[in-house]
């Protein structure tokens, strides 16, 4: 699925005083990194029993074995699988809720390797992914497409309206919005969804889980816009390490890559006008804007990642007008900023 074309907006000095656009940015938090991170360990085991399941059950059919099934653009009904006598595409096909599974995107040669495997098939519960997307863990998946697996495959039983309603809090309080604000009422209810989702009984006794349960409590009692520094550049540079991995693998809209690394650039120059500009932040500044040029230069794919990856620059970009003087680099958090590289 192609990102939108058109650049989130501008986030002014004085918004960043808003408790609004406070609210807003606690709730992307919440969704992209505690609780993303709070699931993963939880999908990562039920993925692996659930691929035993499957294979368990393929290997109890007669004569069953690896699928050799080919793309035939004319069979019907399934141009991927041959469902009259493929077991693998007849079983996994029934584990979806409506038996559709995203056969495009799925190497069913990858389906009998145990390390693979799981991996491979999770896919055919996920939306495109665009190019040929390597997952190997749930580390390796966002939050949207972690919540679209536990919601379209059977074998994970927590009720699909607390992950749907997770869903669509994602999609409507904080990915299409018009402004970068969420009202108080609003965040209230939006962590209530993702409160609801962590206390159901079947993720209640995972400790990874708890603890992002706790932090998500925590979180949305934040006022403090500075107090969430650190989580900010959490965030930031988990979204630069996840788009320089796809910059490798996809290929397509390099236009929407090439817009916004000129926005970007703006970005800098307003800031190289500032009066005594930040010699570190300025640097990671024109580093990332460097990094966006040369993913432009190779890249021709670039999706809703860099909705995120440019609001966390804007934030970075408005904090320098909201202090001028060292509060922002404090605890060696901007030296994380400017040596990201290295993790990349």
């Amino acid at each position: 699925m192609a990102a939108a074309s058109c650049s989130p907006p501008l986030v002014s000095t004085g918004k960043l005083t808003t408790p609004e656009y406070r609210n807003w940015l606690a709730l992307g938090h919440a969704l992209t990194t505690v609780l993303c991170q709070g699931l993963r360990p939880f999908v990562n085991r039920e993925t692996q029993t659930f691929y035993k399941n499957v294979t368990a059950a393929v290997a109890a059919l007669p004569a069953a074995g690896p699928c050799t099934c080919v793309f035939v653009a004319g069979r019907r009904p399934n141009q991927y699988h041959d469902m009259r006598v493929c077991a693998w595409a007849n079983i996994l096909q029934a584990r979806h809720h409506k038996n559709k599974p995203n056969w495009k995107q799925s190497d069913s040669t990858k389906w009998v390797d145990p390390n693979l495997g799981p991996w491979e098939i999770a896919k055919l519960f996920l939306p495109d992914l665009g190019g040929h997307a390597v997952i190997k863990s749930a580390d390796d998946m966002d939050v949207t497409g972690i919540l679209n697996l536990m919601f379209w495959c059977d074998h994970f039983t927590i009720p699909q309206p607390l992950i749907s309603d997770v869903r669509e809090t994602r999609n409507k309080k904080w990915v299409h919005v018009a402004k970068l604000e969420l009202t108080s009422a609003d965040k209230t209810t939006a962590f209530g969804t993702i409160e609801n989702l962590l206390q159901d009984p079947q993720l209640a006794g995972d400790p990874d889980a708890q603890r992002a349960l706790k932090e998500v409590v925590n979180i949305k009692s934040v006022t403090d816009l500075h107090s969430m520094e650190a989580q900010v550049l959490a965030d930031f540079r988990e979204v630069m390490n996840t788009l320089a991995q796809k910059a490798e693998r996809q290929e397509e809209e390099v236009i929407q890559l090439k817009e916004h690394q000129v926005t970007l650039e703006k970005a800098v120059e307003v800031l190289e006008q500032r009066n005594k500009p930040s010699s570190l932040l300025y640097t990671a500044w024109k580093s990332l804007a460097f990094v966006l040029g040369s993913l432009g230069r190779s890249v021709k794919s670039f999706r809703k990642e860099v909705l995120l990856l440019w609001m966390m620059l804007l934030l970075f970009w408005s904090w320098c007008d909201v202090s001028n003087d060292d509060t922002v680099i404090k605890d060696g958090t901007l030296n994380d900023l400017v040596n990201f590289n290295a993790d990349i």
